[in-house]
């Protein structure tokens, strides 16, 4: 009895299929996300940080903020993974790169994303961006809860909450 070669083939072609749409999905993935928000005459808190697909972290606290100073952290690698298809799910990379209310003195928060090793950035002057991006800004606000930090060694600044 002859047995064909044919499902042995076509098996492979779909592994093979397979294999090559999940390598280019995780080209195609974010691999870093970042939130800044900048300072306003009043008490707008003052802080960057850096989220990485291994689940590294980098945050520097700067004005009324709980935490002042430079900290790496490491959080569950699953909680960028759900961040980035929460941005890829909001259309992030077709929003456009400024908002702005016309009016001095209002918060800042710019965020950025990175695909395919192109950052796209984004400038929310006032809070004039679309709901679905300050739902981005809360969510990276949001993981930075589940991060565990530790002060950078190299500096020890006092905890200023002062006005400027």
């Amino acid at each position: 009895m002859k047995r064909s070669i044919l499902p042995l083939l076509a098996v492979f072609v779909i592994c093979t299929e397979v294999s090559n749409s999940f390598a280019f999905q995780k080209k195609e993935q974010i691999t870093e996300i970042t939130l800044k928000r900048e300072p306003c005459f009043g008490g707008c808190p003052t802080y960057e940080v850096v989220l990485r697909s291994d689940g590294t972290a980098t945050y520097i606290g700067k004005r009324f903020v709980e935490r002042v100073g430079e900290f790496d952290g490491r959080f569950n690698p699953y909680y960028f993974e759900r961040l980035a298809q929460f941005i890829e799910s909001q259309g992030y990379f077709n929003l456009q790169d400024k908002y702005e209310e016309q009016m001095t003195d209002q918060n800042t928060v710019i965020t950025s994303a990175v695909r395919r090793n192109k950052r796209k950035t984004i400038v929310n002057y006032g809070g004039e961006a679309p709901v679905k991006l300050w739902g981005i800004e809360m969510a990276i606000d949001g993981v930075l809860t589940q991060i565990r930090w530790e002060r950078r060694a190299s500096r020890s600044p006092k905890n200023d909450r002062g006005c400027f």
